[in-house]
């Protein structure tokens, strides 16, 4: 049976300690299932996202602090789910792009590292997908391969 909590609840003695699968080294499509606009521990401010990934078990959360030395992280996570054209400037401000990016679906490549005796999956980049819809093409969609037949550019 499962308990229900809320912030008036009191602290368990003991819990059921859950183990979090890793996914393994490589290239994922994701969907983007939450974007929390907080701040970093330096106070600047920062988008916390939960990246659900395709072909693996689990998620990874990635932290993209708003600041000069990291607005290269930010750029290519939007550039990934299609909200940022490479080379052109972003009509939305960052804090209603973060709202807009639930749901989407982009491209990324994981890294592990180990912190504090535990190893972790780690957003290592964002990749741009190979086609616009690469992540939202429907089962039935026709292959790169059959592209090859067609006389001219599908945008």
């Amino acid at each position: 049976m499962s308990e229900t909590y809320d912030w008036n609840s009191k602290v368990p003695a003991k819990v059921e300690e859950r183990e979090f699968s890793i996914p393994p080294i490589g290239e994922y499509n994701f969907m983007v299932m939450s974007a929390e606009k907080t701040f970093s521990s330096n106070g600047n401010p920062m988008i916390k996202v939960r990246l659900d990934l395709q072909g693996a078990e689990g998620s990874v959360f990635d932290n993209l602090v708003i600041s000069d030395n990291m607005m290269w992280k930010l750029v290519s996570f939007f550039e990934s789910i299609g909200l940022k054209k490479k080379g052109e400037e972003l009509s939305l401000s960052i804090g209603d792009a973060a709202d807009k990016s639930v749901g989407l679906e982009g491209r990324l490549k994981v890294k592990h590292e180990a912190y504090n005796g535990k190893l972790s999956a780690k957003v290592e980049r964002y990749l741009i997908p190979t086609s616009k819809k690469a992540a939202k093409a429907p089962a039935n969609a026709p292959s790169i391969s059959d592209a090859d037949d067609v006389p001219f550019l599908i945008d």
